[in-house]
């Protein structure tokens, strides 16, 4: 087991100072012979199996002493990391003496981290805004009703008249320029909304009055901002036929249609259900609202000096997101930011405002974390991972993430924040309960990262 103390430096750095034991330095040599002996090709013995003072000899002392070291400081600094509370937001800085590292002799390093900064916190209670919950208005519960109809609506086939905005047709059509084709001009059966403007401005009007089987001939002209570039301002040419056409026939407003949209017996009941539902998701809303405002009336009165490392690694996790939102859509982020004209470093420029305040609101409700003495415990952590890998049963790098240090704190820190941010209205309101006020277990400092990366993690 390695020992380790620490002490501050200038800047929000801590210096660990570690101290390997014999028998730790001779596990690390014996490590370091076996991967070197592994991949080196000795004459007259099998791969691994050379003496160590063959591969001495045949690749020199110096490639087993890196390796050596190279074991020996990831291993024991991991290890002094654990017997800490400290999680540092950036790689640190090793220095060790390479001479006097031997086999049966103890050796101490230090290792340089930087860590979280400390915050100096203005009033995060003392504001002139309150919870803010919108009425739910007759309109609102009328316009619920009507996507219940939607919903519920069938579409009845129409052959007595021509074609109206809102009905639903089907049509064959072919499209040309200049006398010929182009890409996406044509379709042999189409459906369509008269009226929503899925195609072209005014193409869907020229369907209005149109009857079953009936074709029409007219021009269109794309719009300078169409999404085809080769196609935007020209003129094109369609001829159009009318296959099929429907209107939506919505359900009757009766305590029937309430019955079979609910377990409501009367209409009534049913308005009174949706003006219920509505109510909770106003008051869930103007909570989120509230704590919003809470958390930015805080973060603008503390004060802290960020560290540089915190705000790139915060725009590289924000860069991130774009890319996961982007490949979503099956967009590449060269893709993205060729469409946008912007160059890789215009995006970082654009990404470090963001970054920072997201920064500087994770530092600041750490802060008032420890001071409210609010923080999550390991069953409420181990719960949290459970529901997210009932989620995910299959990503194993998920599963590894979580379970490590850094994934355990990073849902430390967002069940911790979301535990505050509760206290904090609950207290506005004056609903905290009393356990609120209980004495918590001293949180540990978090690193301002944002969400879960398992690909940029290792423990």
């Amino acid at each position: 087991m390695v020992t380790v103390s620490t002490r501050p430096e200038p800047g929000s750095k801590m210096v660990l100072e570690i101290e390997v034991p014999p028998d730790e330095v001779d596990r690390h040599f014996a490590t370091a012979y076996r991967h070197v002996a592994e991949r080196t090709r000795v004459p007259g013995f099998r791969p691994g199996k050379a003496p160590r003072q063959v591969i001495d000899r045949f690749v020199g002392r110096g490639s087993v002493l890196a390796e050596a070291i190279d074991h020996l400081v990831q291993d024991s600094y991991d290890k002094a990391l654990d017997q800490t509370d400290l999680i540092p937001i950036d790689q640190p800085a090793v220095d060790i003496d390479a001479a006097s590292l031997a086999e049966g002799q103890p050796i101490t390093f230090t290792a340089t981290v930087p860590v979280r900064p400390e915050v100096s916190l203005g009033s995060y209670t003392d504001y002139s805004f309150g919870l803010e919950v919108p009425d739910v208005t007759d309109e609102q519960v009328e316009q619920v009703l009507t996507e219940l109809r939607e919903q519920q609506a069938t579409l009845r086939p129409i052959d007595e008249r021509g074609a109206q905005k809102d009905d639903i047709a089907s049509v064959k059509f072919v499209g040309t320029i200049d006398g010929e084709p182009f890409d996406g001009g044509s379709a042999d059966r189409l459906p369509l909304v008269i009226g929503e403007d899925r195609m072209i401005a005014g193409w869907e009007d020229e369907l209005i009055g149109l009857e079953i089987g009936a074709t029409k001939v007219f021009d269109s002209t794309f719009p300078d901002d169409y999404r085809v570039e080769d196609l935007r301002g020209k003129e094109a040419h369609f001829e159009v036929e009318l296959l099929d056409l429907r209107e939506k026939v919505l359900p009757e407003l009766t305590d029937e249609f309430a019955k079979s949209v609910s377990d409501v017996e009367t209409l009534e009941a049913l308005r009174a259900e949706i003006r219920d539902a509505l109510r909770q998701r106003a008051d869930a809303e103007a909570r989120h609202a509230f704590g919003d405002r809470i958390i930015d009336f805080a973060t603008a009165n503390a004060t802290v000096e960020l560290p540089e490392v915190m705000i790139a690694n915060e725009v590289e996790i924000m860069r991130d997101e774009l890319r996961t939102r982007l490949a979503q859509q099956r967009i590449g982020l060269d893709q993205y930011l060729a469409m946008a004209q912007q160059s890789t470093e215009e995006l970082t420029a654009e990404l470090r405002d963001p970054a920072t305040r997201r920064v500087k609101t994770l530092l600041v409700l750490s802060a008032i974390a420890e001071k409210e003495q609010v923080d999550a415990t390991d069953a409420e952590i181990d719960t949290e991972i459970a529901s997210q890998l009932a989620q995910y049963p299959d990503e194993g790098r998920l599963r590894e993430y979580l379970n490590s240090r850094r994934g355990r704190s990073y849902l430390r820190m967002t069940l911790r924040n979301r535990k505050l941010v509760d206290t904090l209205i609950e207290r506005a309101l004056g609903t905290e309960p009393e356990a609120n006020a209980s004495a918590a277990p001293e949180p540990e400092p978090e690193p301002a990262t944002t969400q879960p990366d398992p690909s940029q993690e290792s423990d």
